[in-house]
């Protein structure tokens, strides 16, 4: 019995995986609905990244029509569980009032998991929000220059990557 179960999770694992791949063969192709397919049994088993890209697909209709209440229910999963674009994205949908009330501070809450992870994107953003106090947020120059910093950075760092 104790050599079945690890069996079993390899096995489910590599299912799992397989799934993604596919999806990932079949969204370069344009095979959108082979894609989401393949993305939805994925998410389905608990995959993270493939719950991020079946969010994104419904917040913006690839494959599927839009659904935003079905992309905040996947991304808030993958976000939960550390994924760095999904917490983008539902910072997005915070501050866009998609399928929420428009919630600046919750905005933040994830622009900011995301920016720490170094994801430019949300550090811009957080950077805009703290200028221009925007939601209920305390106006902050120290904030936004500190989210601005970083993107500067970023950037530095891929124009350096790119002439190497």
């Amino acid at each position: 019995m104790k050599k079945i179960i690890p069996t079993i999770l390899l096995c489910g694992t590599i299912l799992v995986a397989s799934s993604f791949e596919k999806g990932m063969s079949a969204l370069n192709k344009g095979e959108e609905q082979k894609a989401y397919d393949a993305f939805f049994l994925s998410a389905k088993s608990g995959d993270i990244d493939s719950q991020m890209i079946l969010g994104e697909m419904y917040l913006d209709g690839i494959g599927v029509e839009a659904d935003h209440q079905k992309a905040f229910f996947w991304l808030s999963k993958s976000a939960a569980a550390g994924d760095m674009e999904a917490q983008y994205l539902l910072g997005f949908m915070y501050e866009n009032g998609l399928n929420v009330e428009t919630d600046i501070k919750r905005a933040v809450k994830w622009y900011t998991e995301s920016a720490i992870q170094g994801d430019i994107l949300s550090q811009y953003n957080l950077a805009v929000i703290y200028k221009e106090g925007k939601g209920g947020i305390d106006k902050d120059m120290k904030q936004a220059f500190k989210w601005l910093n970083m993107v500067q950075k970023a950037r530095e760092n891929m124009e350096f990557v790119a002439i190497k």
